[in-house]
Formats: structure tokens, C-alpha cells, sequence
């Protein structure tokens, strides 16, 4: 009797605990601010899926692997600003596809070629070029 009233009064130490501290947590006003500031500078339109989008930089490289069994081929850059950007054109669809006059063959595609892209922003900020007659990819001829 006596062992069962203290493993009660530990279970019931234990839970105020618990319930104190998922209760009680505020962020500090630093971190606070910190997101805050994240969300204003985050663009609208990486959150919202379907919209186009566009993007310019320089080929990394060509995954054409996912091709194999009907994925898209994924062309990855790296943007004027340092940043990273995919660009994923369909296999298997790519002869449906509204902008197919549009796109660039990603086979003669190679590190180093400066392209751009406009298409569908997919997962992850992917540019889908690929629905619309106004979308593209176009390697970048330098004057």
C-alpha cells in the first residue's frame, strides 16, 4: 500500500512538471524577432504552388537518372546570388507539354552554361517548365 502511494505521488510530481513546462514555454524576445524577420523577407510566391516562376544562373549539373524510369530530368543551377535553384523538365510527358517548342534539349545541356528557366513552382521552389505556352528554358547566348 504504501509503495503504491508513493509511485502515485512521484506520477503526479512528474505530470505537474510536464505540464508546467509544455504550458509555460515563451519564445525570447530575440527568437521572436528573428522569425519575424525571416517571414517578412520569405517571397510569396515560394508558397504558393502553381504560380510561375523564374530563374537565371549558371549549370551545375544535369541529373537525366529519374529519366530512366519516366522522372523528370533535373537541372540544377546556381543563381547569380549564390543561391541554388532546380530546374525539373518532364520525360516522359515532355512531348504534351504546352511550352515543348520552348525547351531547350536538356541532353546538350552542360556544366558551366549560363540558362534560364520559367515555368510552374513546384515542392521545394522547383521550376516545372512545362504548362503553360509561356514557359521556357533557354540556354543564355553571351555576347
Amino acid at each position: 500500500m504504501q509503495k503504491t502511494l508513493i509511485a502515485v505521488v512521484i506520477l503526479a510530481v512528474v505530470g505537474a512538471g510536464l505540464y508546467y513546462l509544455l504550458t509555460s514555454y515563451q519564445p525570447s524576445p530575440e527568437a521572436l524577432s528573428e522569425l519575424q524577420q525571416e517571414e517578412r523577407q520569405m517571397p510569396d510566391e515560394v508558397n504558393e504552388l502553381g504560380t510561375d516562376g523564374e530563374v537565371r544562373g549558371t549549370v551545375v549539373s544535369v541529373n537525366t537518372e529519374q529519366a530512366m524510369v519516366d522522372g523528370p530530368y533535373l537541372v540544377m543551377l546556381e543563381q547569380g546570388n549564390g543561391e541554388a535553384a532546380v530546374i525539373a523538365v518532364p520525360s516522359m510527358g515532355l512531348p504534351t507539354c504546352a511550352a515543348r517548342e520552348n525547351i531547350a534539349d536538356v541532353s546538350l545541356l552542360a556544366a558551366g552554361q549560363l540558362v534560364e528557366a520559367r515555368g510552374a513552382i513546384g515542392e521545394g521552389g522547383v521550376i516545372i517548365p512545362c504548362e503553360s505556352a509561356k514557359h521556357y528554358l533557354k540556354v543564355v547566348e553571351l555576347n
